[in-house]
């Protein structure tokens, strides 16, 4: 009898711990199953560089989603830097506790300080702790009418760079899709601007040939918005009809004064048929710009 029930208990287990990620995983796949038939109007907000794990940053990111939240989104897009410290756990249980409140699908984004070349494991945390589509470094999601590809700009050996691999799932992808509007997120911003931020040079720019590659397949595949952080500020700028908007305003220390873009922000997008628009909304509530 003895013997039976040390058998029932090894059977349990191995039960356990094979069904709990399969259910994991198909609560993901009902979420984007959920998204892809959604209606023809939604909406989602983007946000980054909040950095959980200091304190002043987190008043602020946490101020930043209850405001969010009351704007009902379908889902959440961070930009990257989602905690302070590359691969650190008590990190990202406080990023987890800060987010608590988020029941929507929230998409996460590589960024230098959630990954880091020099940080041993810090990728396998973040794939740890992320439950998200695909590799989860990077990986593409349909939401009604609309294409949202997630590069990560911080693959060891290709830092800086969308490039090798990535670069040709990326082209696949977009090639192949027939969706109306498509929406691209990476970390490091293509164009960042001098004076405006301390990453001019040291970003996608560092590599312009490579820049100006990735640049181009977006243009040529009809890319609308490309959402990038790194740079603590706001900054919004067209180039080929391309919007490149950075939103690194999620907490972290600013890089600009307010007039410089200099201030704590997210946006809410919102998709409507053939119609795209946006609204910037700062850390007090207010609307800072809208296009």
């Amino acid at each position: 009898m003895q013997r039976r029930k040390i058998i029932a208990g090894i059977v349990l287990i191995l039960l356990v711990t094979v069904v709990a990620p399969a259910s994991q995983e198909a609560s993901l796949e009902q979420k984007l199953a959920s998204l892809e038939k959604i209606g023809r109007k939604f909406s989602f907000v983007v946000l980054g560089d909040n950095r959980a794990g200091d304190p002043t940053c987190d008043a602020v990111y946490a101020k930043l989603i209850a405001s969010a939240l009351e704007r009902k989104p379908d889902f959440l897009i961070n930009t990257g830097d989602q905690i302070d410290k590359p691969g650190n756990l008590t990190n990202w249980k406080r990023f987890k506790e800060l987010s608590r409140d988020v029941s929507v699908p929230y998409f996460l984004t590589v960024g230098n300080h959630d990954v880091h070349v020099e940080v041993a494991g810090s990728e396998e945390a973040y794939m740890d702790q992320a439950d998200l589509p695909g590799k989860e470094i990077y990986y593409s999601f349909v939401a009604g009418n609309s294409l949202f590809l997630v590069l990560d700009s911080y693959i060891k050996g290709e830092d800086k760079r969308i490039t090798g691999e990535q670069f040709a799932w990326l082209q696949m992808v977009l090639s192949t899709s027939r969706e109306k509007h498509k929406f691209v997120v990476v970390h490091h911003p293509l164009f960042p601007e001098k004076g405006k931020g301390k990453h001019h040079g040291n970003s996608l720019d560092r590599y312009p040939a490579e820049r100006d590659l990735l640049h181009g397949l977006f243009k040529q595949y009809g890319v609308e918005y490309v959402f990038m952080g790194h740079e603590h500020l706001y900054l919004r700028k067209t180039i080929d009809g391309i919007a490149y908007i950075i939103t690194g305003g999620g907490g972290a220390p600013l890089y600009a004064d307010d007039r410089n873009g200099g201030f704590h922000h997210y946006l809410l997008m919102t998709v409507d048929g053939d119609n795209v628009t946006g609204e910037v909304v700062d850390v007090n509530g207010k609307a800072r710009d809208r296009f």
